[in-house]
This record gives structure tokens, C-alpha cells and sequence, in this order.
């Protein structure tokens, strides 16, 4: 999908166009600020969430602008994480199991790292909306 934008003209009373057929449709969505499901299943997601909150004193609309900034980090910093959070969290599984301890607290973490890809992935197929 592109985009069509009017010149501005001096001479005839044709108004040229610029046609682009890139779409400039990506660089808004970039820009747009979606709440991800899975953030709720994370230990650290409402202590994040009350001290950003707490943070400002600014007027409604931009102390949201603020919310959206730092969940944003937040949450780029947890997804830069993840993965090396579920190699542990499995390295240390596969210890326990092999020392026959109990591993029930460990099986939970892994479990819920696990569910958070799976609501990751699941809001982003839409499966769902049918």
C-alpha cells in the first residue's frame, strides 16, 4: 500500500501528484503503543508499573506518555532477557532432576516463562477474533 500526496502548483490548474508506493504504514505501527498480555504473568510487571506510575506528577495524558515509555523499556529489556532466563531456569531443572530433588518451585518458573511465549504468540496470531 502506498500513498498519493497533491503538489502545490503555480502555473496550470492541474495539481500534480506524487505517487509512493512504499508504505509509510509500518513506521506508524512502530510508533503505536500496544499492551502485550503477557507482561501481566511477569513477577516484576505491577512494581514496574506503580513506580512508573508514581513517578510523575504530570497531567493525565502525559503522565500516560510516561506509562508507555517505560513499560516499553521495561519490557525490552525483559524480552532481551528471556531467553537466557529459560536456558537457566531449564539448565537448573535438569539438575534438580538428575539430583532427585524437589523441583515443583522450578517446574512452576519454567512454566510460566513457557505460558508467556505462549500468550506472546498467541495475541500476536489473532486466534482469537474468531
Amino acid at each position: 500500500m502506498g500513498s498519493v500526496q497533491h503538489l502545490p502548483y503555480s502555473v496550470s490548474n492541474h495539481c500534480p501528484l506524487l505517487v509512493n508506493k512504499e508504505s509509510n504504514r509500518s513506521s506508524l505501527r512502530d510508533q503505536r503503543f500496544y499492551f502485550e498480555a503477557w507482561w501481566t504473568l511477569d513477577d516484576s510487571f505491577e512494581g514496574t508499573l506503580t513506580d512508573i506510575w508514581e513517578s510523575s506528577s504530570a497531567p493525565l495524558v502525559e503522565k500516560l506518555k510516561i506509562v508507555q515509555i517505560g513499560l516499553k523499556k521495561w519490557a525490552r529489556d525483559l524480552k532481551f532477557n528471556k531467553g537466557d532466563k529459560k536456558r537457566r531456569l531449564t539448565k537448573e531443572l535438569e539438575i534438580l532432576l538428575m539430583d532427585d530433588m524437589d523441583e515443583e518451585t522450578l517446574k512452576i518458573h519454567l512454566n510460566i516463562e513457557i505460558d508467556k511465549d505462549e500468550v506472546y504468540w498467541e495475541q500476536r496470531a489473532r486466534t482469537n477474533w474468531l
